[in-house]
C-alpha cells in the first residue's frame, strides 16, 4: 500500500505542477491578447480554479515529504521520547484535520453539484474542484495513517 501511496502522491505532485504552468500560461497569454484588445474570458475565474487545483494536488507530497512549516527549535530541546510523543500528537491532530476537511469537502461538493452552482463568467461547475481537494485531503490522511503505523527503517551508515 505504501508503494500505491507515494505514486498516487507523485501523480498529484505533477499535476500541481501542470497546474502551476497553466496558470502561468494562461496569465500570461491574457496579458498579450490585452495588448490586442483580445483579453481571455474567465482568466480570473480559471487561475483561481488552477490555484486551489495546485494546492490541493500539492498537500499530500508536502505532507510526505514533511515539507510543511513546522517549528521544531522548542521540540528540538525535549528529550528523544518526548520529540516522538509530540510527533505522534500532532500527526494525529493532523490526521483528525484533513478527515474533516475531506468529509466537509466531500459533503459541500455534493451540495455545489446538487445546487448546480457555476462560476460568474464560463458557468463552469465548482463541484468537481470542491472533489479533488476532498480527495487529496483523504491522500494526506493515509500519508499521514502510514506515517504513525509503518515502522521507521533504519538507515544503514557508512
Amino acid at each position: 500500500m505504501s508503494k500505491i501511496t507515494r505514486l498516487l502522491v507523485e501523480i498529484m505532485n505533477y499535476l500541481a505542477a501542470g497546474s502551476i504552468i497553466a496558470m502561468m500560461l494562461l496569465t500570461c497569454a491574457d496579458v498579450l491578447l490585452r495588448l490586442f484588445k483580445h483579453p481571455i474570458l474567465g482568466t480570473y475565474e480559471l487561475v483561481g480554479l488552477f490555484g486551489a487545483l495546485t494546492i490541493a494536488f500539492a498537500i499530500p507530497a508536502t505532507t510526505l515529504s514533511k515539507g510543511h512549516v513546522a517549528v521544531d527549535f522548542m521540540v528540538e530541546k525535549l528529550p528523544a521520547g518526548a520529540q516522538k510523543i509530540f510527533a505522534v500528537v500532532a500527526n494525529l491532530l493532523s490526521l483528525a484535520l484533513f478527515f474533516l476537511i475531506a468529509w466537509q469537502s466531500f459533503l459541500y461538493a455534493n451540495i455545489l453539484r446538487s445546487s448546480g452552482e457555476v462560476t460568474l463568467s464560463l458557468e463552469m461547475p465548482f463541484y468537481p474542484i470542491v472533489y479533488v481537494i476532498s480527495a487529496a485531503s483523504i491522500l494526506v490522511c493515509i500519508v499521514l495513517i502510514l506515517e504513525l503505523t509503518v515502522p521507521k527503517q533504519k538507515v544503514p551508515t557508512t
